[in-house]
């Protein structure tokens, strides 16, 4: 072992393993869980940020999905005493979280010690917005068509997914600021009580979920929609002041299959809200959201290896939490990114007696710059799981790099970017040069949560040849317009 590998191993060791907090002993694995959603408006800043933590607070939940955080998720996790953050997916938790392995797009949360269940979370597409086109004079067929060519096919990965993670019994929530109401609410009979619902609508995503064996909680928890619509669209901005023909729907929602059983569901919102259980002064956006209680029965978990941060400041402590399931014994390593722990381990360690929820913090001081996994293997150097980190420059900052200065008319743009946030929604967008108008963007792609990675634009998706002139790409944070870098280049 190198100087280097002992120093870094002596650090895990002098630090110890700590574990976090528990509910429940895993021969007793009923437990009630409380799932929010919560779309918090633009980072929450809009009307008063503090009031997204009340909110939380207030809902007493385990688990937020949260839609627009912009960045925050964390700083918000941090607030409510939560060390535990998926900025990939914008969850956030009480519970430990660790990627299942390919990186699929739920995560697992572990309630119990040794036992998990699995969280989804989307934003799905807000326009164009079906129930203003039903307002607006539309019939049926083209409402139907719109939402089958808008949001049905982003939901389509999930469709795919989540039954598959349920049918072993696995409890599976999907929270949401889905942009379509629920087909439950858009009835015969609500549309003679409610004049904005003008027809029934069976909206293809939430018919889709449906179909797919998922559960809509808030409808399963009040059956009766015209009883109790459950609106979280809108709360106003802030309320009661509300654009003129604005449409009210229910269009948060937390889903759930598997090993799950609905006890309760509550709208948090506005204090004298429609169906506000929770209220909340002054409510901080202008969705109202949703929090519901199960009772589940965690599956048990699978190895586990996770970190509490996917990008590493170099010099800062970090902490890799595992679950080595009844095995008695595993070792936990740091390798450079697709290293062998048996040949290239820069850090390894036996984990120990991990019959809690363990731990191990290190250091990074030592680590240079670059991407790395940490691996856990079993007594017999199997590995077992694995997942990525980075490890930064304290001065580093984002980088977005077009391939060439020049282009001609037509030409596909190839860029990169590196030591991107790695957020849900980061993004690249084409901007006429200095452009002030933020909104103004040409054409734009997600850098799908990644760190370091290149895309490009063809003239398919910049809506035709660029017209010669000065142009950037500035790359973004997390669907929000805060700038982190841009490059400029031109086309003649």
């Amino acid at each position: 072992m190198s100087g280097l590998r002992r120093w870094l191993a002596a650090l895990a060791l002098a630090a110890g393993v700590v574990t976090g907090l528990g509910s429940a002993r895993a021969e007793e694995p009923g437990i009630d869980l409380r799932v929010m959603t919560f779309n918090m408006w633009y980072g929450g800043a809009q009307v008063n940020a503090g009031q997204v933590i009340e909110a939380i607070r207030a809902a007493k939940a385990d688990i937020v999905g949260l839609q627009e955080p912009d960045g925050t998720s964390r700083a918000i996790a941090n607030a409510l005493g939560w060390p535990y953050v998926d900025e990939r997916r914008h969850i956030i938790s009480r519970y430990p979280l660790f990627d299942p392995p390919g990186d699929p797009l739920y995560v697992w949360v572990e309630p119990i010690p040794g036992r998990i269940v699995a969280m989804a979370n989307v934003h799905m597409p807000a326009t164009p917005y079906g129930p203003e086109a039903v307002r607006d004079g539309q019939d049926l067929a083209a409402v139907m068509q719109m939402e089958t060519d808008t949001r049905l096919p982003a939901i389509q990965p999930y469709l795919e997914a989540l039954p598959k993670v349920a049918a072993d019994g696995t409890p599976v929530f999907l929270t949401g600021d889905f942009n379509s109401p629920s087909y439950l609410d858009w009835t015969e009979a609500v549309a003679k009580a409610r004049p904005q619902v003008k027809y029934a609508v069976e909206w293809p995503v939430s018919k889709a979920l449906a179909d797919a064996g998922m559960h809509d909680s808030y409808r399963e928890a009040h059956p009766d929609p015209v009883a109790q619509p459950g609106l979280t669209w809108t709360a106003g901005y802030p309320y009661p002041w509300v654009k003129p023909n604005e449409t009210f729907d229910r269009i948060d929602l937390v889903w759930s299959a598997g090993n799950t059983s609905v006890t309760a569901s509550q709208v948090v919102g506005e204090a004298g809200g429609p169906d506000v259980d929770i209220p909340v002064t002054p409510w901080p956006s202008d969705h109202r959201a949703v929090v519901s209680t199960f009772h589940v029965v965690p599956s048990i978990a699978p190895a586990m290896v996770g970190i509490d941060r996917r990008i590493v400041t170099q010099g800062d402590d970090f902490i890799l939490r595992f679950v080595i399931g009844n095995r008695e014994d595993a070792r936990i390593s740091v390798v450079p990114r697709g290293g062998d722990p048996a040949k290239n381990a820069i850090a390894s360690m036996a984990t120990g007696d991990a019959s809690d929820r363990p731990s191990i913090k290190l250091g990074s001081i030592f680590m240079k710059v670059g991407a790395y996994d940490a691996v856990l293997a079993d007594a017999d150097g199997q590995e077992l799981a694995r997942t990525p980190f980075w490890v930064l420059a304290r001065d580093a900052v984002p980088v977005v790099a077009v391939q060439k200065a020049s282009y001609k008319p037509g030409q596909t743009i190839e860029l990169s970017w590196h030591n991107a946030p790695g957020m849900k929604f980061d993004w690249v967008a084409v901007y006429r040069a200095g452009d002030p108008d933020i909104y103004n963007y040409i054409a734009y792609i997600y850098t799908d949560a990644t760190i370091e990675g290149s895309g490009s634009f063809d003239s398919d998706a910049l809506g035709g040849k660029l017209e010669p002139g000065k142009y950037e790409l500035r790359l973004l944070r997390d669907d929000s317009y805060v700038l982190l870098a841009k490059a400029g280049f031109t086309v003649k």
